[in-house]
C-alpha cells in the first residue's frame, strides 16, 4: 500500500508540474529491480550491522500494524499504553537507518546519518507531546484504556473539550501538521538523503 501511495504522489506532483510523470506502478518496478541487484558491502563496513539495519527498519514498520486500528476494527494487540509503544516503534525505522548509515563507513552516509539524528530530535518530541496530550484529555473526559488508540478512536477530542480546550487541541493539530513532513522525510525535511548533495545520503550504499 505504501508503494501505491508513493506512485500516486509522484503522479500528483507530475501533474502539478505539467509533466507526464512515471506510472503509478513504478515504485513496484523499482523494488523488484533492487531485489535482483547484487548485494555489495562497502570496504570497511560493519557487515552484520549493515545487513541487520534494513531488517530492523522493516520489522519496526510492520509491528505498527499490530497496534493501530484499521478499517474500523480494533488492533490485534490493543490495550492500555499501546499509543506510547507506537511512538517508540515509529522511531525504530529512523534509528535503524542511522545505524546502517554509520555502519557503511561511507562519508556520504555518515553525514546523512548525522542529519537524520538532528531531524529526529526536532520532530519526535513535538509528535510525542501531541499524541500524549490528546490521549490524556480523552482519558480524563471519558472511560477507556490509558493512552490507548481505542480511547482516541471512540471519543473524538473535539467533542470532549471546552472553548479553551478547543484552542489547545487546535494548537496540537497545527503542531502535528508541522511535524508530519519531518516524520515522513518529505521536502524540506529530506536533508538526510539529499540526493542532489549527498548522492542519497544515509541510503547511498543500499542503492
Amino acid at each position: 500500500m505504501g508503494l501505491f501511495y508513493l506512485g500516486l504522489d509522484r503522479q500528483i506532483v507530475a501533474r502539478m508540474q505539467s509533466r507526464v510523470g512515471p506510472p503509478v506502478v513504478q515504485p513496484y518496478r523499482d523494488v523488484s529491480k533492487l531485489l535482483m541487484k547484487e548485494n555489495i558491502v562497502p570496504d570497511g563496513a560493519w557487515k552484520w550491522l549493515f545487513h541487520v539495519s534494513p531488517v530492523l527498519c522493516v520489522m519496526g514498520s510492520a509491528a505498527l500494524l499490530l497496534y493501530i486500528p484499521l478499517f474500523g476494527k480494533p488492533a490485534l494487540f490493543a490495550g492500555s499504553g499501546d499509543l506510547i509503544l507506537v511512538l517508540y516503534l515509529l522511531m525504530i525505522p529512523s534509528l535503524a537507518l542511522v545505524v546502517g548509515g554509520f555502519a557503511s563507513s561511507s562519508p556520504y552516509a555518515t553525514v546523512g546519518a548525522q542529519r537524520e539524528m538532528v531531524i529526529m530530535m526536532s520532530y519526535e518530541f513535538p509528535l510525542s507531546v501531541t499524541a500524549v496530550g490528546l490521549a490524556w484529555r480523552a482519558l480524563q473526559a471519558a472511560d477507556g484504556h490509558a493512552f490507548a488508540f481505542s480511547t482516541l478512536s471512540q471519543y473524538p477530542v473535539w467533542d470532549l473539550v471546552g472553548p479553551v480546550g478547543f484552542v489547545g487541541a487546535l494548537l496540537l493539530l497545527l503542531t502535528l501538521i508541522a511535524v508530519t513532513p519531518g516524520e515522513l522525510g518529505r521536502i524540506p525535511f529530506d536533508i538526510a538523503e539529499a540526493e542532489t548533495e549527498l548522492a542519497g545520503g544515509l541510503l547511498v550504499e543500499y542503492s
